[in-house]
């Protein structure tokens, strides 16, 4: 699939819904306030829906409300859409409850992505490209080939975001040369920049900074200080007040450590573990994601596993060391 056939598929539906993975990041959230933007400006009847609310932190891409959460209403207009456009997801039922609403209703659907496929690949159409940083870099690339003219600031923002966030503030290796060109025709169109990135990055709760500091007072490192890891659960985000939502980033942020190549994050979630992987670079974290049931990128990478928390974690700690400790 190209562009053209990308753009030929939006043009023959009028009812589309815009949908991401639970809990959305910077590109999911980016991505579809871009689309959304983009379809409305064909005349398109469009909504934004996901399983999951707003995080917090992207609640400036909502000023219009154009973010809907799954219920009643957003359930309807899903069942009498034509297309579904979905992004930012290596697996379909990542959508949540939507993706049995797509199912039970037969609607075409167009993936958009830059992850590897898994094994549940039920998209009607998809687009993907793995060599992308972000899919707010596909649309970007989408855009400029098949109506530039429609680009705006608002369109505009959307795609910064997603690179911005995805790219670790073009900081991380998926960071391209188009990364750096949506960065300077984001300047060029008058985009505050330094408000958009205090918007995301310096806009801490206080929970999120009591719980980072309970964190770091129980940190665990192995492989001669290669490896840094650390586990959360509900009792701890409740003692400061906090939401799931606070420890976005701190996987990211404890691979800053000096000597450390893999952090690894540890969620017990009572009966299932969410991990999170993030690697400096020399260790494909994705491989120990995927022996864990996950995926993701070859340097960030994630996974959920039903099991007690304690062998889990054992299973995953056993498995990283051992790979980290091969490498040498």
């Amino acid at each position: 699939m190209n562009f053209i056939d990308i753009k030929n598929i939006i043009d023959k539906h009028h009812k589309i819904f815009i949908s991401s993975h639970i809990n959305p990041d910077g590109d999911s959230m980016g991505s579809a306030y871009a689309m959304y933007k983009y379809l409305d400006a064909l005349g398109k009847d469009c909504m934004i829906i996901n399983h999951s609310p707003v995080p917090e932190t992207y609640h400036f891409l909502n000023k219009e409300k154009i973010f809907s959460e799954l219920d009643g209403e957003s359930a309807a207009f899903i069942k009498n859409a034509d297309l579904g456009l979905v992004l930012d997801i290596g697996d379909f039922y990542r959508m949540g409850d939507l993706a049995y609403l797509v199912e039970e209703n037969e609607i075409e659907t167009l993936s958009i992505d830059h992850h590897i496929k898994s094994s549940n690949d039920l998209f009607t159409n998809e687009y993907i490209n793995t060599n992308a940083c972000s899919v707010g870099e596909i649309i970007y690339s989408f855009l400029s080939e098949v109506d530039s003219n429609l680009i705006n600031t608002e369109i505009m923002l959307g795609i910064y975001v997603a690179v911005l966030t995805d790219t670790g503030s073009f900081r991380h290796s998926n960071t391209t040369d188009i990364s750096h060109q949506i960065a300077v025709d984001a300047i060029k169109m008058g985009l505050n920049i330094s408000k958009i990135y205090q918007d995301i990055y310096e806009n801490s709760s206080r929970s999120r900074i009591k719980l980072l500091g309970k964190v770091i007072n129980n940190l665990n490192f192995e492989c001669g200080g290669k490896l840094v890891w650390f586990s959360l659960n509900h009792d701890m985000i409740k003692e400061v007040n906090g939401t799931k939502h606070d420890f976005d980033g701190f996987t990211d942020f404890f691979r800053g450590i000096k000597g450390v190549e893999v952090s690894v994050m540890l969620y017990d979630l009572q009966g299932k573990v969410r991990m999170s992987f993030r690697s400096k670079g020399n260790f494909k974290v994705s491989e120990i994601a995927k022996k864990m049931g996950g995926g993701g990128h070859p340097f960030a990478a994630a996974a959920l596993v039903e099991g007690e928390f304690s062998d889990v974690k054992s299973t995953v700690l056993n498995l990283m060391s051992t790979y980290i400790n091969k490498e040498k």
